[in-house]
């Protein structure tokens, strides 16, 4: 069971790295601080006030370029591969594995759930910023740092309901996948 709540506060903190790339750092590091959370050797110079304070400046720094229409496209290719990085040392962390031969599963697991995550909101973001004319850019923003801060939480303090989320959005992908496909039914042609 130890392991199965590892695995949620992971795969939660991971995709929430994926949307922002400091702020989880910053929550994880002060949740370290307060005894909420455990850090592995490698990785418990974030539980240090110097670093949250940084990781929480650089995290509002990303909040508030990433509220510009102009600018939150670049941002997203800047920061994804911080993303991947970010996400990889959080699920390491999770899972008590540090930073060692051992622990590559877990680092590529987590660096790998963080890069979809963001590739996910690199692609989707454009499309609905195209649509709106970049008004939603703003509101789009605000709605992923709730749910950054929201879900980093979540992620630590009741883990299950991390990976009952993950596994829900999941399953709503795939509903909105399949419903796609059977909307223009044999005419293929009208799908693409």
């Amino acid at each position: 069971m130890e392991t199965l709540l590892a695995a949620g506060t992971g795969v939660g903190l991971s995709s929430v790295a994926g949307v922002r790339a400091y702020l989880p750092l910053a929550l994880v590091g002060l949740f370290a601080r307060l005894g909420l959370f455990e850090i592995p050797a490698p990785f418990n110079l974030l539980d240090n006030w110097l670093v949250i304070g940084a990781l929480l400046a650089l995290a509002l720094v990303e909040s508030m370029l990433d509220k510009v229409p102009a600018l939150d496209s670049i941002l997203d290719i800047i920061q994804t591969p911080i993303r991947v990085v970010a996400g990889a040392i959080l699920f390491s962390a999770a899972l008590q594995a540090g930073l060692n031969v051992e622990a590559i599963p877990e680092l590529a697991a987590g660096g790998g759930i963080a890069g979809m995550v963001a590739v996910l909101k690199a692609v989707l973001r454009p499309s609905a910023n195209v649509a709106s004319a970049g008004v939603s850019a703003p509101f789009l923003s605000t709605v992923e740092d709730i749910v950054a801060v929201v879900g980093g939480v979540i992620a630590v303090l009741v883990p299950l309901v991390s990976l009952l989320l993950v596994a829900f959005l999941l399953f709503f992908f795939y509903r909105i996948r399949k419903r796609r496909g059977r909307r223009y039914g044999g005419l293929r042609i009208l799908g693409d």
